[in-house]
Protein backbone atom coordinates (compact mmCIF):
# COMPACT_ATOMS: atom_id res chain seq x y z
CA UNK A 1 0.00 0.00 0.00
CA UNK A 2 1.37 3.27 -1.04
CA UNK A 3 1.71 6.38 1.20
CA UNK A 4 -1.17 8.05 -0.39
CA UNK A 5 -3.06 5.25 -0.32
CA UNK A 6 -2.65 5.36 3.49
CA UNK A 7 -3.77 8.62 3.41
CA UNK A 8 -6.69 8.50 1.66
CA UNK A 9 -7.96 5.67 3.97
CA UNK A 10 -7.04 8.08 6.59
CA UNK A 11 -8.87 10.32 5.50
CA UNK A 12 -12.16 8.28 4.90
CA UNK A 13 -11.30 6.53 8.11
CA UNK A 14 -12.03 10.29 10.06
CA UNK A 15 -14.41 10.95 7.81
CA UNK A 16 -16.79 7.82 8.75
CA UNK A 17 -16.21 8.56 12.57
CA UNK A 18 -17.02 12.56 12.22
CA UNK A 19 -20.11 11.70 10.22
CA UNK A 20 -21.10 8.99 12.71
CA UNK A 21 -20.76 11.61 15.64
CA UNK A 22 -22.50 14.49 13.81
CA UNK A 23 -25.72 11.73 12.89
CA UNK A 24 -25.40 10.72 16.50
CA UNK A 25 -26.31 14.11 18.04
CA UNK A 26 -28.72 14.62 15.40
CA UNK A 27 -30.35 11.52 15.79
CA UNK A 28 -30.63 11.78 19.77
CA UNK A 29 -31.60 15.38 19.99
CA UNK A 30 -34.46 14.93 17.65
CA UNK A 31 -35.62 11.27 19.66
CA UNK A 32 -35.28 13.15 22.54
CA UNK A 33 -36.21 16.79 21.39
CA UNK A 34 -38.21 16.19 18.54
CA UNK A 35 -40.25 13.19 19.92
CA UNK A 36 -39.89 12.57 23.12
CA UNK A 37 -38.27 9.58 23.76
CA UNK A 38 -36.44 8.73 27.06
CA UNK A 39 -32.80 9.65 26.61
CA UNK A 40 -30.85 6.50 27.82
CA UNK A 41 -33.49 4.56 25.35
CA UNK A 42 -32.64 7.14 22.22
CA UNK A 43 -29.15 7.43 22.95
CA UNK A 44 -28.88 3.37 23.10
CA UNK A 45 -31.25 3.20 20.03
CA UNK A 46 -29.01 5.29 18.16
CA UNK A 47 -25.63 4.01 19.12
CA UNK A 48 -26.71 0.62 18.19
CA UNK A 49 -27.06 2.68 14.78
CA UNK A 50 -24.26 3.77 14.83
CA UNK A 51 -22.56 0.92 15.50
CA UNK A 52 -24.33 -0.32 12.29
CA UNK A 53 -23.19 2.64 10.08
CA UNK A 54 -19.34 2.76 10.97
CA UNK A 55 -18.82 -1.66 10.52
CA UNK A 56 -20.55 -0.80 6.99
CA UNK A 57 -18.52 2.12 5.82
CA UNK A 58 -15.69 0.84 7.18
CA UNK A 59 -15.94 -2.97 5.51
CA UNK A 60 -17.24 -1.19 2.21
CA UNK A 61 -15.00 1.73 2.09
CA UNK A 62 -12.81 3.07 4.15
CA UNK A 63 -10.81 -0.95 4.49
CA UNK A 64 -12.73 -1.99 1.18
CA UNK A 65 -12.42 -5.38 2.83
CA UNK A 66 -12.91 -9.01 0.90
CA UNK A 67 -12.76 -10.63 4.30
CA UNK A 68 -16.30 -12.90 4.90
CA UNK A 69 -18.59 -11.00 7.11
CA UNK A 70 -18.82 -13.83 9.97
CA UNK A 71 -15.30 -13.42 10.62
CA UNK A 72 -14.66 -9.61 10.29
CA UNK A 73 -18.33 -8.90 12.42
CA UNK A 74 -16.56 -11.19 15.14
CA UNK A 75 -13.47 -9.17 15.29
CA UNK A 76 -15.29 -5.49 15.08
CA UNK A 77 -17.54 -6.61 18.01
CA UNK A 78 -14.41 -7.81 20.06
CA UNK A 79 -12.73 -4.22 18.81
CA UNK A 80 -15.45 -2.22 20.20
CA UNK A 81 -15.49 -4.32 23.41
CA UNK A 82 -12.12 -3.02 23.52
CA UNK A 83 -12.61 -0.03 22.77
CA UNK A 84 -15.89 0.41 25.45
CA UNK A 85 -12.89 -0.85 28.41
CA UNK A 86 -10.28 1.18 27.50
CA UNK A 87 -12.92 4.40 27.36
CA UNK A 88 -14.55 3.36 30.59
CA UNK A 89 -10.52 2.72 32.46
CA UNK A 90 -9.28 6.21 31.11
CA UNK A 91 -12.74 8.61 32.25
CA UNK A 92 -12.94 6.18 35.87
CA UNK A 93 -9.10 7.18 36.15
CA UNK A 94 -8.98 10.65 34.55
CA UNK A 95 -11.48 11.60 36.55
CA UNK A 96 -10.82 9.73 39.22
CA UNK A 97 -7.03 10.82 39.92
CA UNK A 98 -7.47 14.14 38.48
CA UNK A 99 -9.02 18.00 39.00
CA UNK A 100 -9.17 18.07 35.01
CA UNK A 101 -12.96 18.68 33.89
CA UNK A 102 -14.62 15.41 32.79
CA UNK A 103 -15.28 16.37 28.87
CA UNK A 104 -11.41 17.28 28.85
CA UNK A 105 -10.61 13.53 30.17
CA UNK A 106 -13.24 12.61 27.33
CA UNK A 107 -12.00 13.85 24.66
CA UNK A 108 -8.38 12.22 25.71
CA UNK A 109 -10.36 9.13 25.66
CA UNK A 110 -12.10 9.80 22.34
CA UNK A 111 -8.57 10.47 20.45
CA UNK A 112 -7.16 6.98 22.33
CA UNK A 113 -9.96 5.34 21.17
CA UNK A 114 -9.38 6.88 17.20
CA UNK A 115 -6.01 5.41 17.60
CA UNK A 116 -7.32 2.07 18.95
CA UNK A 117 -9.67 1.84 16.15
CA UNK A 118 -7.63 2.94 13.32
CA UNK A 119 -4.83 0.43 14.25
CA UNK A 120 -7.20 -2.54 15.18
CA UNK A 121 -9.42 -2.12 12.04
CA UNK A 122 -5.84 -1.91 10.04
CA UNK A 123 -4.15 -4.64 11.21
CA UNK A 124 -6.87 -7.27 12.33
CA UNK A 125 -9.90 -6.22 11.42
CA UNK A 126 -10.74 -5.43 8.17
CA UNK A 127 -7.64 -6.91 7.06
CA UNK A 128 -7.13 -7.91 3.44
CA UNK A 129 -6.99 -12.13 2.70
CA UNK A 130 -3.55 -13.04 1.53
Amino acid sequence: MTDYSRFLRLLRFVFVGGSSGFLYLVFVFVLVDVLGIQVTLASTLVCVAAAGYNYLMHYHWTFASDAPHGKVLVRYLLMIAGAVLINGLIVHFGTMFSTIHYLVIQLVAALALACWSLSVSSLWVFRQRS
